[in-house]
């Protein structure tokens, strides 16, 4: 299949709603993936097999979706190890990581045209944003606006670059000062976050920060002493979480379909 028949086929899956009428929905989440590595196409080799006892609603990414080369899909970061989700035909929600603003793969093959965007799935409220621009008050206004307007009453925030983090990528400041307040404010559970290429979970102020950076770049460790840090694991991996009304469960599992964890996130909404 083509790169552009892909992205058609993507834009018209992302129109449809996530989730089922019971009021549960299951999606994967994987980010820093798309580096044409061994280990990005044996995370999602075992993704496909989750995938196949149980589909997902949809996998939605926390940047850094094309690396190598920056924002470009290619046969060796796209075509090939991606084969099995492309055949499966699975729906994707992107965010946008540093090295994909180089190119559009993350627009035109993932169909994530808008760099900040919300949408429902399930009993989940999903608010992506652009951790390139965390000073633009205009996302600001758009986040703030997201949650008061949201129905849902499980709430959860993607972003690239990571408000709190234990990473050699320091956190960052200025999302700290224009978003977490809103975060909590706006019942935000879980924040999933990319940039740091590890397994990592924080929590802070009643909300679950889970770096999930461990979809095929090389690893890095764990380096600063943060409040809250519950668990840091330097292990190529994707999430699957399983969101009702009451919680978000999140799964981390390793490409030997070992979990490094499972951690149950309860709604605050």
């Amino acid at each position: 299949m083509s790169l552009a028949a892909v992205g058609a086929a993507v834009a018209v899956a992302l129109a449809a709603p996530g989730g089922d009428e019971g009021g549960t929905v299951r999606f994967a989440v994987k980010g820093d993936w798309g580096d044409a590595t061994p280990a990005q196409a044996a995370v999602t080799r075992r993704m496909c097999a989750e995938a196949r006892r149980a589909p997902f609603a949809f996998v939605l990414t926390t940047g850094d979706n094309f690396s190598r080369p920056d924002g470009v899909a290619t046969p060796d970061n796209w075509d090939r190890p991606e084969a099995c989700l492309i055949r499966m035909g699975v729906r994707w929600r992107a965010t946008w990581g540093n090295h994909d603003l180089a190119g559009t793969a993350t627009a035109d093959v993932l169909g994530a045209a808008r760099r900040w965007y919300t949408f429902a799935a399930g009993p989940a409220r999903i608010v992506v944003l652009d951790g390139n621009r965390p000073d633009d008050p205009a996302q600001a206004r758009f986040l703030r606006r997201a949650l008061e307007r949201a129905r849902e009453p499980l709430r959860i925030v993607a972003v690239h670059q990571p408000v709190r983090t234990s990473g050699i990528h320091g956190a960052s400041a200025a999302a700290q000062r224009r978003w977490e307040p809103l975060l909590r404010a706006g019942g935000v559970a879980l924040v999933l976050q990319g940039h740091n290429h590890m397994y990592e979970r924080i929590e802070a102020d009643g909300v679950t920060y889970v770096t999930t950076a461990g979809g095929g770049a090389q690893l890095y460790p764990c380096v600063w002493p943060v409040a809250g840090l519950r668990a840091c694991a330097l292990e190529h991996h994707f999430l699957v979480i399983t969101a009702t009304a009451r919680r978000a469960v999140v799964r981390a599992i390793t490409p030997r379909g070992r979990a490094i964890e499972t951690v149950t996130v309860p709604a605050r909404a």
